[in-house]
């Protein structure tokens, strides 16, 4: 008797089964239709150099100095600038200077300026972390 109800039980379902799948074949159908537009404008800002920007090797018989002078840059939010000294033996010496300032000197060895050349540059340095650096001046020797 179990047998038999079991029986009919899983034949009543497998039937159940096939004619629901049959039923519902038909595919469903959905419309979508929406656009948007949207203008984006993004602006670039550039860190412009320190203008003007000069360098000198200053030579006497036993002495030297090294200096630059330059204009404030006219980006925003300058912290500072740094001089950057480039000499033909591969060395590089910089020196770090504030927001305001606008010249630079320093002594140097004068055999040291004897045997290579010198070149300069500046970098503007920004409270954002832009930086840029100019080109760097001809060379120098005493």
């Amino acid at each position: 008797m179990n047998t038999l109800r079991r029986a009919a039980l899983v034949l009543i379902l497998a039937l159940t089964v096939v004619l629901g799948s049959v039923g519902s074949t038909a595919p469903a159908q959905a419309t979508f239709a929406e656009s948007q537009t949207r203008t984006t404008a993004i602006s670039t800002a550039t860190v412009a150099t320190a203008g003007a920007f000069t360098g000198y090797l200053t030579c006497n018989k036993t002495s030297a100095s090294m200096a630059a002078t330059w204009t404030a840059s006219p980006s925003p939010r300058v912290t500072g600038y740094l001089i950057t000294v480039y000499f033909s033996d591969g060395f590089v010496q910089t020196v770090q200077m504030a927001a305001t300032d606008t010249y630079w000197a320093a002594p140097i060895n004068f055999g040291y300026v004897a045997l290579y050349s010198v070149q300069y540059s500046i970098t503007t340095q920004t409270a954002y972390g832009w930086t840029i650096e100019s080109p760097r001046t001809q060379s120098f020797k005493c």
